[in-house]
Parts: structure tokens; sequence; C-alpha cells
């Protein structure tokens, strides 16, 4: 009988046991800090106006980026947690807001695949490792690199992008802005505390669309 009772609670603790350290494993907190850098052949005018850096805010699942672009200050809220971005935009006709949620995400979804590299460097101080990230459309395939740090943790941040199965941290990727590619590469990491605050939607922003967004964009006809 006593035997009986030591299995029965072995096999209750090992379940536990497990979901303890899933629960509490290593998530960053900080502010990583990338430097864009911008094809040397690039003809676009409007590359001018775009930002050289850009400081993305993590706490556990949760990430914010601010852009300043032509059209007005762009925000972006990651939540893994309840799987939403927010995309905030200030205007010169206002504050606007567009939620997307997991239904939105799954819509089209192609699952790439990621093969790990042997390649391994130093940035801004972390250790990173390597993959490379094929991705398949309409018959075509498309790689890039990307360098993660696996010590700072499995934050659930990407959970809407091709890469949300890398284990860590990207520290240098390819990104697209306003249909640019560019390379973002990180200059600093500075774990710290950060305000829950940064991630809620502020007061006087009104909820609209992605489509309402671009006819907003749109340069006026004179």
């Amino acid at each position: 009988m006593k035997r009986n009772i030591i299995i029965a609670l072995i096999l209750i603790c090992v379940p536990i046991s497990f979901l303890f350290a899933q629960t509490n494993a290593k998530k960053f907190t900080g502010t990583i800090t990338y430097k864009i850098t911008y094809p040397a052949n690039a003809v676009n005018p409007i590359v001018a106006t775009l930002p050289t850096t850009l400081d993305m805010q993590v706490s556990a699942n949760k990430a914010r980026i601010e852009m300043a672009l032509p059209f007005g200050k762009n925000t972006f809220i990651m939540n893994g947690d309840e799987l939403t971005i927010y995309r905030l935009v200030e205007m010169e006709t206002g504050k606007y807001f567009v939620k997307r949620t997991k239904e939105d995400f799954n819509k089209g979804n192609v699952t790439p695949m990621i093969m790990p590299l042997k390649e391994a460097k130093k940035i801004a101080g972390q250790n990173c490792k390597s993959s490379e990230v094929n991705m398949v459309s309409s018959g075509k395939t498309t790689k890039s690199k990307i360098f993660y740090s696996e010590e700072l943790g499995n934050n659930n941040i990407y959970f809407n992008t091709s890469v949300r199965s890398v284990p860590g941290i990207m520290l240098e990727f390819e990104y697209n802005i306003m249909g640019i590619p560019v390379q973002l590469t990180a200059i600093s990491v500075e774990p710290g505390r950060i305000s829950n605050k940064l991630f809620e939607i502020p007061a006087g922003y009104t909820e609209t669309t992605e489509a309402k967004l671009h006819e907003m964009a749109r340069p006026t006809k004179k």
C-alpha cells in the first residue's frame, strides 16, 4: 500500500514540476535597440525620411515598437499571451488603432522551414546562433538568415510571424519598412523593468481598419 502511495505521488508531482519549469522559463524584460541598414542601391527618395534606429521594449510575452514614418508615428503592441497585435497611428487627422487577432493571423498562414546553421557570433554583447528561414510562396522560395540569442530567453513575441518557432530573441534579421527591405542589427540590449502601461491603448485613439488607414495616408490631390 505504501509503495502504491509513493508511485501515485510521483505521477502527480512529475507533471506539476514540468509545468512549473515551463512557466518559470527565462524571459527577457528590457529594451533592445536596433540599427537599421538600408540597401546601398536604394533609389526610393523616401529612404532619407525613414528612421535609422528602432527600440523594442519587451516584458515577458509582450513587446512594443515605435517608428516615426512620413505619414505619422506608428506604434506596434504585440501581446503573446492574448495573441493580439495593436497598431497605433498618429496622423494629422487624428489618432487611430487597428486590432488584429489570432483569426487574422491564421488567414493564409504558411509554415516556413527553419534550418539551424553552424555560424555563431556575438551581437550587442550576446552570444547568438543562426538559422536559415525558407519561405515558399506561389512556387518561389525566399531565404533569409537570422541570428538569435537563447540566453535572453524564449519570449512569445513572434507568435504571428514566420519565425515563431525560434528559441530565442532575434538580434539580427531582415525586415520590411514601407516596402523597402532592411536589415536590423541590435546595438544595445538593456535589461530593466518595463511598465505595463506601455502595452495598453492610450486614451484618445479611435479604432479603425487597415483599409481606412491606407486611405487616410494617401496624399490629397490639389
